[in-house]
């Protein structure tokens, strides 16, 4: 019994059953072609198939069209049935954020708490009221599994730290401005690369274990070296300290703008490096309507 009723299930095709489905509404095969946008012949050929798989002659030819069995009659509400249930696979998950209880998880460094996330975040509550948003620090490893056992949404990043083989968005560019809290300068001050390594410098590492980044590769180009005396995880505590202390430190211009604070922009004759901010995410969440709709606003609240 089993095996006959695999043999059954094998045997049907899901396209006789949405030609079955219009040959009953039509009560024409003409007219069930057309509703199909296929030929008449391919129609014709489909119903001797379903004659075949059903053992009945489920239509018959009258003179003013196709008149359906009882047989058809009775199986026809069950395979409307199954069509349907077909459908509602087939269409995207509906998502409605005003109404839906979800938690984002966002994987990003001090820098983009301090730009994006803050905006993101409201951004978030102000269409899901329901929603919850968790901002993680990056671990130094087990990321890809994080993402896939979905404990992280998106993780955001510089570029040269993004995973590689994930799905990725770039959200903005950036890029580095140098400010000083030396009491002597001045806002648009001008300042030889010699004068800048002379100086005391502060530097943002998440560690705080660094003291060396991008400007330091950007110095070696010239063949100097600058006195990296502060190394420090956040951004936060950066500015923090720079009001008490003279120090010369370069940031990210986002960074550099969201904090309250009356150091001078100088100038200097560096070629500074730049800063891509992406974001990435596992690729089995790339069709999830919520996913998607996460993404978008990441990308409006960046690019804003």
């Amino acid at each position: 019994m089993n095996d006959m009723y695999e043999a059954n299930i094998r045997s049907i095709d899901l396209n006789l059953l949405v030609a079955f489905d219009a040959l009953h509404k039509e009560r024409s095969v003409t007219r069930a072609a057309a509703r199909l946008a296929l030929t008449q012949p391919t129609v014709s050929g489909m119903l001797k198939r379903l004659r075949q798989v059903f053992d009945d002659d489920l239509f018959i030819r009258t003179s003013h069209g196709i008149t359906p069995t009882p047989r058809a009659d009775a199986i026809a509400p069950q395979i409307d049935e199954v069509l349907g249930g077909v459908r509602t696979l087939l269409e995207p998950d509906d998502f409605d954020p005003a109404t839906s209880h979800f938690t984002a998880r966002i994987c990003g460094s001090d820098y983009l708490q301090h730009t994006i996330l803050n905006t993101f975040s409201k951004t978030v509550f102000s269409a899901a009221p329901n929603a919850r948003v968790s901002v993680l620090p990056r671990p130094a490893s087990g990321i890809v599994d994080q993402m896939e056992r979905g404990e992280v949404d998106l993780i955001l990043s510089d570029r040269d730290l993004a995973v590689p083989d994930l799905p990725a968005r770039l959200l903005y560019s950036d890029g580095f401005v140098c400010l000083s809290s030396y009491p002597d300068m001045q806002d648009g001050e001008e300042m030889s690369l010699d004068r800048l390594c002379m100086l005391r410098h502060a530097f943002v590492d998440p560690t705080g274990g660094s003291f060396r980044g991008p400007i330091d590769e950007a110095l070696a180009v010239t063949g100097r070296n600058r006195q990296v005396v502060l190394a420090v995880p956040t951004f936060a505590m950066l500015i923090h300290l720079m009001k008490s202390q003279s120090l010369v430190a370069f940031i990210p211009e986002r960074i550099a703008g969201s904090f309250d604070h009356n150091f001078a922009r100088v100038v200097t004759p560096l070629k500074l490096p730049g800063l891509e901010i992406v974001a990435n995410w596992h690729p089995r969440m790339q069709r999830d309507a919520r996913h998607m709709w996460l993404r978008d606003v990441l990308l409006s609240v960046a690019r804003t």
